[in-house]
């Protein structure tokens, strides 16, 4: 029964109640009728189409703000024309009404719509519920359709440089299959491709195996970088100074991995990802797509796992309005990376760079801010 529905039904019941305490014949007609009324409504929607249901969501992943489109291909299986029906595409906690024209029997009809991906998320795209209404919209009748999809909305990107340096010091030292080809490091043994440098052919292993081998080397002197990610809900006062925030860590981790140079994200949550761990930009966004902040993180706690970590590589501290209490246990970590930047977002002031001892700070009030104090840190 709608909102009108079940109003009308009061006004009905009123009316032939009113009727007999009066004894007024005209006010229990007019009761009766309406209540009549109902009868046929009921009637009306229990009788439902045969309907097939399908729907193509694409792309599934998408940038915040971007277009995102899902077609409804809707079929009428049933041997009696279908009426003009609504769809309600239940999407995160809200719904996207979808309008079914009536359909003959065997009829199909595609309808596509758009979802809106104002807000960066992980969103379930459905069930869907197609229903019909009786023509007084007295009743309503719905059937769930199609099973959920997942729309991954990651955050805005900002075009940003990555760090100049804070290499791997060691030709020798750790390499990984994701560094660069080309280098002098040795890495290990692969089969010969096309167009493979002769001069890299292992002759013993080649002879070994029976097969031509060559020498992967990769470069170590690649640029490093740590992100690490205060998620503590207390320093955003609002909560799109933390999209400003996670919208900042996207275009970093992004723009050093364009440029395949190993990148590692850690929050104060305890994630950890990054290319360093074999995560591709893609996995990198739907993990960014879906943080929260919480009440319990802490970069206090963060920061003996970090000085334990490999040294020699650049340091990015992306936090909101963090003070001095809260940025003390970055100190004593300064000596260990070759660049330290702390950014603090949602600050206010005209997000000027102001110099600290080993480490450049970064106040800034929104992304587009940092991306612009960024750069201007990176040309230096």
């Amino acid at each position: 029964m709608t909102r009108f529905g079940r109003a009308a039904f009061g006004l009905a019941l009123a009316t032939a109640g009113s009727g007999v305490a009066l004894r007024y014949r005209e006010l229990i007609l007019i009761g009766l009728a309406t209540l009549l009324v109902f009868v046929t409504a009921v009637l009306w929607t229990r009788s439902r189409p045969r309907l097939s249901v399908t729907r193509i969501l694409q792309p599934n992943r998408v940038d915040q703000g971007s277009v995102a489109i899902a077609t409804l291909a809707v079929t009428n299986e049933s041997r009696r024309s279908s009426p003009a029906m609504v769809a309600l595409e239940r999407f995160g906690g809200s719904g996207v009404s979808v309008s079914i024209p009536r359909l003959e029997p065997g009829g199909s009809h595609h309808r596509p719509y758009r979802l809106p991906t104002e807000r960066r998320g992980v969103y379930q795209v459905g069930p869907l519920t197609v229903s019909r209404s009786d023509p007084f919209h007295l009743m309503r009748s719905g059937q769930d359709q199609v099973p959920t999809d997942t729309l991954w909305v990651h955050p805005k990107l900002w075009q940003m440089s990555p760090f100049p340096n804070g290499t791997t010091r060691d030709l020798e030292g750790p390499t990984s299959g994701e560094a660069l080809h080309g280098g002098i490091a040795f890495h290990s043994l692969r089969d010969y491709v096309l167009g493979d440098d002769l001069r890299l052919i292992h002759w013993k292993s080649s002879a070994r195996t029976d097969r031509t081998m060559v020498r992967h080397n990769v470069d170590t002197f690649q640029p490093r970088t740590l992100v690490v990610f205060d998620v503590n809900r207390s320093l955003y006062e609002e909560e799109e100074d933390f999209e400003h925030a996670v919208q900042v860590v996207a275009s970093l981790m992004v723009a050093n991995a364009a440029h395949n140079y190993p990148i590692r994200l850690r929050t104060t949550a305890g994630l950890a990802i990054g290319s360093e761990t074999g995560d591709r930009n893609e996995q990198i966004l739907d993990h960014l797509a879906a943080i929260t902040t919480t009440a319990d993180a802490s970069l206090a706690r963060l920061a003996p796992y970090i000085a334990s970590e490999r040294g020699g590589f650049s340091l990015a501290v992306i936090t909101g309005r963090a003070g001095v209490r809260e940025l003390a246990s970055v100190g004593p970590l300064r000596r260990r990376f070759s660049n330290v930047t702390i950014g603090r977002i949602g600050t206010q002031g005209p997000g000027e760079i102001f110099e600290l001892p080993g480490a450049v700070l970064i106040n800034a009030r929104t992304a587009v801010e940092f991306a612009e104090a960024w750069t201007r840190r990176i040309r230096r």
